[in-house]
């Protein structure tokens, strides 16, 4: 594929700011029902640890061959060490990542069975203290000269402040230097003055407060997020409906490449990261979405949180 190829050749340096976690599987198998309660008993045969929230895109830029940094947050606990580890060992330096003991890492614990997601366990954090935040700011002030394009994966859980937003947003646009959003909740105002801002369909739903039931609904919503944040483009994803993108110049929608869609736990991590990664390679609107489109539609055919990789994307 032409796409991964010069990606790789390229290798744009990107900075991922946001909140990392870290995603625990255990996998199993059920033959009966509790005696204790009516749920199945789930017979533990394996555990799966990896980086999870902005971390999953963290590994899907690595597996594409970028240049990725990051910035984020975690606790002085075993998850932190987890994560800090997993990083160390991927080669990605760690000296961003501000450890506090004041918080927990945050934690998602998935329990699969048969093939299907059964419960997940959430640990999350406590409120970042201002210390924090001042740190995190000095970090990205350090760091976002260095690269090429800036992502933020906001999961709700501290990272992305509007302080921290108008902070990286003001020093991108300085540099022109893109931003990248993949936004969370409904207040997106701090987001203002971003490049490209990717939610799925419900996200967007939410935002605007109102349901879109098909493509023209979509363009009038795409048109409406940009005017209202100022942004050049929205990539609207739409589960197993593909994803549409929409700018003032530019509209168009593709359908999804997905064979079989088992958990779509990550699609929106590695939907970001791939078209990223093609726009600062190069690529055209519409080639990078076709290239996103089609790393989404071969991650959601695995259980997990999964990122992709270039075997797959070149098979």
């Amino acid at each position: 594929m032409i796409i991964v190829d010069k990606i790789q050749e390229v290798s744009p340096k990107i900075l991922v700011v946001g909140d990392i976690m870290l995603d625990r599987f255990i996998f199993g198998n059920v033959h009966r029902i509790s005696p204790e309660a009516p749920v199945p008993v789930v017979r533990s045969v394996k555990e799966k640890y990896s980086l999870g929230g902005c971390g999953n895109v963290l590994r899907n830029l690595i597996n594409l061959g970028v240049q990725a940094s990051i910035i984020s947050f975690v606790g002085s606990d075993q998850a932190g060490k987890k994560i800090i580890e997993d990083l160390k060992q991927k080669g990605i330096l760690t000296r961003h990542i501000v450890v506090s003991k004041s918080i927990r890492t945050v934690e998602k614990m998935r329990i699969v069975a048969e093939g299907q997601q059964l419960v997940r366990v959430d640990w999350d954090s406590s409120n970042l203290s201002d210390q924090n935040i001042n740190q995190i700011q000095e970090q990205i002030l350090q760091e976002i000269k260095n690269v090429d394009g800036v992502i933020v994966s906001d999961y709700n859980k501290g990272v992305c402040t509007e302080l921290v937003l108008k902070d990286i947003i003001t020093k991108s646009k300085k540099l022109k230097i893109p931003i990248f959003i993949d936004p969370k909740g409904k207040e997106w105002s701090k987001y203002f003055g971003a490049s490209v801002i990717t939610p799925n369909l419900k996200e967007a739903e939410e935002a605007l407060g109102r349901s879109l039931k098909n493509n023209i609904d979509i363009e009038e919503a795409g048109i409406n997020i940009c005017n209202n944040l100022s942004l050049n483009a929205c990539l609207i994803t739409k589960g197993s409906n593909g994803m549409s993108y929409i700018s003032k110049d530019l509209k168009f929608h593709v359908c999804s490449e997905a064979k079989e869609i088992y958990d779509v736990s990550g699609a929106g991590d590695t939907v970001i990261a791939s078209f990223a990664s093609a726009i600062l390679s190069g690529f055209d609107a519409e080639a990078s979405t076709r290239f996103a489109n089609k790393a989404a539609g071969i991650v959601v055919g695995h259980i997990g949180t999964t990122a992709i990789t270039i075997s797959e994307l070149k098979n």
